[in-house]
């Protein structure tokens, strides 16, 4: 992002020294985790996450925070990422470890895409054993189609750009806004309640 700015003023999250307001994974982790109790409310009942089991694929950047955010508060974790080497954060937070190709069916409450897009496609829908999708990995369809079948499996899936939000939530409110650590705290629920709001748009599309 540094780079960038060199050519740009229109950038964000260049290093804190620098003026930005620094990495956003840790942002858009802890806005994962708001929008998880939101899909955990519509498919459970309960915005409660401990207990509940979650499958993590992609342990980079965002996806070891939403990992660990998870642990703390008491949630069940089957983990994967094609990064081998990984495996040692899995062991740390007592997860299960995955293969790749098998982590889209591994039986979970929720899928927590964390890594590349187009996850989610004809193919691989069928091999969901889980209640819910919801993840910050980037355009998780393959194509707008697929979100059909995934409706059609009773499967609830959480658009991504509203997931992730919390990253750009942080640095449009530091480097735009100029606000503080307490009022972008106060920011974050409001992803829950986005997400609960777009459920209910969908569920009343005709």
């Amino acid at each position: 992002m540094s780079v960038i700015g060199e050519r740009t003023v229109h950038v964000c999250c260049r290093p804190v020294e620098e003026g930005g307001s620094g990495d956003s994974s840790l942002h858009t982790a802890r806005g994962t985790l708001a929008a998880l109790g939101a899909v955990a409310e519509e498919a459970f009942g309960s915005s409660e996450l401990a207990g509940r089991t979650f499958g993590v694929i992609g342990l980079g950047a965002v996806g070891a925070h939403v990992a660990r955010l998870l642990n703390r508060v008491g949630a069940q974790l089957v983990v994967t990422d094609i990064d081998r080497a990984t495996r040692r954060l899995a062991e740390e937070r007592g997860a299960t470890w995955a293969d790749p190709d098998d982590a889209l069916a591994a039986e979970a409450d929720i899928l927590v895409p964390a890594a590349l897009g187009g996850l989610l496609t004809a193919r691989t829908v069928p091999r969901l054993r889980c209640a819910a999708v919801a993840g910050p990995a980037n355009n998780q369809l393959d194509e707008p189609a697929t979100a059909r079948l995934l409706a059609a499996r009773g499967i609830l899936w959480a658009p991504d750009v509203v997931v992730s939000a919390g990253g750009v939530v942080h640095a449009t409110g530091v480097e735009l806004r100029r606000e503080s650590a307490e009022q972008l705290t106060k920011r974050l629920p409001r992803i829950t309640a986005r997400v609960s709001r777009t459920r209910l748009r969908v569920r009343c599309r005709p």
